[in-house]
């Protein structure tokens, strides 16, 4: 009898990849399922309420990032590279940090709309993130994109109801209703955590570190959204804050893709052979970029304001770039690179928001878009040379 052929490394490697891109697909599929019901949310905001009202929630949204990853990305970077007993530990803490956001906000609710959304929405984020995170440490970005999707169908299935069932909806009322569904996945993360004592994410400087790249990043990705509503109106917040919605969600695909990663990520230690290969991060980034620009003809041969069609243009670019990113970050999770994602992120805070300052004045929602395509640009290239002048073979 004749023994079956071994499999080859490159056999077993191509397989792997295979599987990966399996598992992308399949998380795009939710993650535009999802973010398709928020466009149908998005449209339905403006068409019962305005771009105004629209601007207001996005400014509310942008708070909510602004607050939420940062004090969640300790929690996200060791949860892909720590050990089994670390991870159910720091769970049970993040999901008390969620749910602590979560009851301030309820508390704010009399008081101002942006702060209640910004930090309610901010705690559910995180108590979803704690739930979700044994799928997310496995490596499987399908999994987690499905219940994300899940939520966000549910919430906007439950506002937009709201919002069509009466003659005369507010933003507040349609609002409550969108938070909704974070209450019962407090219920579901509260039983995932239970029977852990709750521990920090790693020792506190480590932990101020992870949480100052990711403010860096926060604001670097959201701070011009403030600052624009700030510099200009309610409704050019509202042009950038859609071209940023749509851009986000294509750059998504990037994240989803790394995710397939964590594992042999985390058992190598970083090193880039058992990571994304370059060539499928190219693919997704130039695939993401053109899906954009691709609308943004349709807006500009439309009766579209002009404006929001050319910041969508320009939007594709950085579409292109923040998927490659967000692919690239995964490896320096993993290769424990954290100061390098905290200088970096930090240091071009002021670059782009100089940058808001300097062109929203006259340019208005597509100045804010050649902010984000300029310092994207620059991180890119700092995040290549991080990786490939200086990689852990």
């Amino acid at each position: 009898m004749t023994d079956a052929p071994t499999p080859s490394v490159d056999d077993t490697k191509s397989e792997q990849q295979r599987r990966n891109v399996i598992k992308t697909i399949v998380a795009v599929l939710w993650i535009y399922g999802g973010r398709g019901v928020g466009m149908l949310w998005t449209l339905a905001l403006i068409s019962r309420l305005g771009v105004g009202d629209y601007g207001l929630y996005g400014i509310a949204f942008a708070l909510a990032a602004v607050i939420g990853p940062p004090l969640d990305n300790p929690y996200v970077v060791r949860s892909m590279r720590e050990s089994e007993e670390k991870f159910v530990t720091e769970r049970a803490s993040r999901f008390l940090l969620g749910l602590g956001l979560v009851a301030v906000g309820t508390a704010l609710f009399p008081v101002n709309y942006i702060a209640w959304f910004g930090l309610t929405v901010a705690g559910g984020e995180i108590a979803f993130k704690s739930y979700s995170s044994r799928f997310a440490r496995d490596g499987h970005a399908d999994r987690v994109w499905r219940l994300d999707s899940i939520r966000q169908i549910a919430s906007v299935a439950m506002a937009v109801a709201y919002l069509f069932a009466v003659k005369d909806p507010s933003l507040l009322v349609a609002s409550m209703f969108y938070v909704a569904p974070y209450f019962v996945i407090l219920v579901l993360a509260a039983i995932a955590a239970r029977g852990h004592r709750p521990a920090l994410p790693g020792p506190p400087r480590l932990t101020l570190a992870l949480i100052g790249e990711m403010g860096g990043t926060a604001l670097y990705l959201q701070g011009d959204v403030l600052l624009l509503g700030f510099l200009t109106d309610s409704t050019t917040a509202g042009y950038y804050t859609l071209c940023w919605t749509v851009a986000a969600a294509l750059a998504a695909v990037g994240q989803s893709f790394g995710m397939t990663y964590h594992e042999p990520l985390r058992l190598s230690g970083g090193r880039i052979s058992s990571g994304p290969p370059l060539r499928l991060t190219l693919t997704v980034g130039f695939v993401s970029c053109a899906l954009v620009a691709l609308l943004g003809v349709v807006l500009l041969l439309s009766p579209a304001p002009t404006e929001l069609a050319v910041a969508m243009l320009i939007m594709s670019l950085f579409t292109g770039m923040r998927t490659m990113i967000s692919v690239f970050q995964v490896v320096l999770y993993a290769q424990r690179r954290d100061l390098t994602r905290l200088a970096a992120n930090l240091g071009l805070v002021p670059v782009k928001l100089g940058a808001v300052v300097l062109l929203a004045g006259p340019l208005g929602a597509v100045g804010a878009a050649l902010s984000s395509v300029g310092a994207d640009a620059i991180l890119l290239v700092i995040y290549v040379v991080a990786i490939y002048r200086r990689p852990l073979r």
